[in-house]
């Protein structure tokens, strides 16, 4: 991956996992038996992103006034039972070394950060760049301390301890010094890799609608679709032909053009020609094409047609990770490979990360050796309930297991070579695929 990618995301205590590490390549794909955590893990992401942009917790956890809605269970979902607080992580790479970032937060009896610590590299090797210090009980703040590199002791103001304190660095460090300005980059790379993640979520039913031609950034939901295409065909032909030639693959009768018709307010609706059949409008698609349509444009066109949000400000941009959950929703498996296929050269040409989860074993079995690499297994401790995380490939049986075929066969029948298994028990590694 090139640019500012997240390497890993911490699930310290949120929700369901306790101690947990989620790593990121440039394709993830998340398996397990459902109620495993896979949302849960993706709601890590998610709560991160949203908090990196600056506004105070409440407002971007339980905020109904977006788009995206709350997250999944509000802020006192993120919770873990029988505690007031949640503690999240991550890891983010960058050309001088990597950035660390964990905070800690409390939802009751009033919602604030408790402690967070954000690390990066200087001159002199990896650094605490910010150390927060208690927060007060007498008002909503809570003393930090920042890295500027000059001997003695490093300056220490109070934040508000609402929002992130790393999101008000950019504002309060004068950036006076070489060290200041370390930790101010550290802060933007952090910040800008953050906001990247986009969690596409279409929803077929919206995207049916005239939409104005000027909402050209694909929302969440890719309820403005039509506006999006309508702008790659304008301004971006050779794009626009890759698009329509993922269509024709899907589909199985022909389709002669994708159109964009207008409306005497000017405002724009898919349309599919196709041939003798007519032309087809956006209202009248079916659920699979329209998402795998949202899909495809998400992953042509990268940040740059999405979306993201607004970024705090000198945030840097960073690379865009993209989370899909159950990529196969709509699609025929025999599209699995070529879903796979346009992943992966987004990842190389966008320097897009891909986080997916799916139940597909047509999409399973189309993933290389190479993909295996960044496939995580969710599943829950049967003792204590809490949700863990662990790479397929160092799965107790899974060079055994690979010898018996492909991964999606695996998954769904558990036909593996049992009589090379020797006396090693491989039940456990069939129950976390949800075999047999």
């Amino acid at each position: 991956m090139t640019g500012h990618a997240i390497e890993e995301v911490r699930l310290t205590a949120f929700k369901s996992f306790h101690g947990t590490v989620l790593p990121l390549a440039p394709l993830t794909v998340l398996i397990g038996r459902n109620s495993s955590g896979k949302s849960n893990a993706l709601d890590g992401l998610e709560v991160l992103s949203r908090l990196a942009r600056g506004d105070d917790i409440s407002e971007a956890l339980e905020s109904r006034r977006s788009a995206a809605g709350p997250v999944r269970g509000g802020l006192s979902g993120c919770v873990p039972h029988g505690s007031d607080r949640f503690s999240l992580g991550c890891t983010v790479s960058t050309e001088e070394g990597p950035v660390g970032f964990d905070v800690t937060i409390k939802v009751e009896p009033e919602v604030q950060i408790i402690e967070e610590r954000l690390t990066g590299p200087t001159p002199n090797g990896i650094k605490a760049l910010l150390t927060s210090g208690e927060p007060s009980t007498q008002r909503a703040d809570i003393d930090a301390s920042w890295h500027n590199g000059k001997p003695g002791r490093n300056p220490r103001a109070p934040f508000r301890s609402s929002r992130l304190l790393t999101s008000q660095l950019l504002l309060r460090v004068p950036g006076d010094s070489h060290g200041e300005n370390d930790t101010l980059w550290a802060a933007e790379s952090l910040l800008g890799a953050l906001t990247g993640a986009f969690h596409l979520d279409p929803v077929p039913h919206l995207m049916r609608q005239y939409v104005p031609a000027r909402d050209t950034r694909l929302r969440r939901t890719a309820e403005n679709l039509s506006a999006a295409v309508d702008n790659i065909q304008r301004h971006d032909p050779s794009l626009f032909a890759q698009l329509v030639d993922l269509l024709r693959g899907l589909a199985d009768h022909d389709i002669e053009r994708l159109a964009v018709t207008k409306s005497e307010l000017g405002d724009v609706m898919l349309a599919l020609d196709e041939g003798p059949l007519g032309l087809t409008p956006a209202r009248e698609m079916s659920d699979g094409m329209l998402r795998f349509l949202a899909i495809a444009t998400s992953l042509l066109t990268g940040d740059k047609g999405l979306d993201t949000g607004t970024s705090p400000l000198g945030a840097l941009d960073g690379s865009l990770a993209l989370v899909i959950e159950e990529l196969e929703n709509g699609l025929h498996p025999s599209q699995a490979a070529e879903v796979l296929r346009l992943v992966r050269g987004a990842a190389a040409k966008n320097a897009t990360q891909v986080l997916i989860t799916t139940h597909s074993p047509a999409l399973l079995s189309a993933l290389s050796g190479d993909d295996h690499q960044g496939v995580i297994v969710c599943s829950r401790d049967r003792t204590t309930g809490t949700s863990l995380l662990t790479r397929l490939t160092e799965l107790d049986g899974y060079a055994t297991a690979m010898g018996a075929g492909p991964l999606g066969d695996v998954v769904t029948h558990g036909r593996l070579m049992r009589e090379d298994r020797g006396k090693q028990d491989y039940a456990e590694f069939d129950r976390l695929l949800g075999i047999g």
